[in-house]
């Protein structure tokens, strides 16, 4: 079945803004979404340091959630109530930004989404590596390289609290 790219687009700019405040601060937007990847555009001034260059943490957090997205749309297609995490991280900031940046994350390949996906059915832990990057005129300013972790929820249906008397 063919991802309906414009409905996707639409339910993660409300995710990333909306239920993710931070993502609104930070002026961002879902430039793409296609077979492609994601590509996350962000104007520098509500990002900006005392430098006048793109902040270290607004650049971080850029590059997390677009790392995150895909996992997440992922998870979203296949109707898996899991949490999302970021495991680990290791960034490299490769050169300043002096104005807007793009936040750019391609899909991981077929074998590793069906590891993803079968790690969460065997173990209730689905891990996907990520290497989103920022880009500034095509130039790579900043790359991440992420684990993300799907945790299945647990049943909360089952509450160990005392009943309502």
């Amino acid at each position: 079945m063919t991802p309906d790219y414009d409905e996707e687009r639409i339910w993660l700019t409300d995710t990333l803004t909306r239920k993710i405040p931070m993502g609104a601060a930070m002026g961002l937007s879902v430039e793409r979404l296609d077979d492609h990847g994601l590509v996350l555009d962000l104007p520098l001034a509500p990002n900006i340091n005392d430098k006048g260059t793109a902040f270290g943490g607004a650049m971080s957090s850029a590059l997390i959630l677009a790392g995150w997205s895909l996992p997440r749309l992922l998870l979203r297609r296949e109707n898996r109530a899991a949490d999302l995490v970021i495991g680990r991280c290791e960034l490299q900031f490769l050169a300043p930004i002096h104005t807007g940046f793009k936040a750019i994350c391609r899909w991981p390949d077929q074998a590793a989404i069906s590891a993803f996906l079968s790690g969460l059915d065997a173990r209730g832990k689905g891990l996907l590596d990520m290497t989103p990057e920022i880009t500034v005129d095509d130039t790579v300013a900043a790359s991440l390289s992420a684990r993300y972790a799907a945790l299945i929820k647990e049943d909360n249906s089952q509450s160990h609290s005392q009943p309502n008397r």
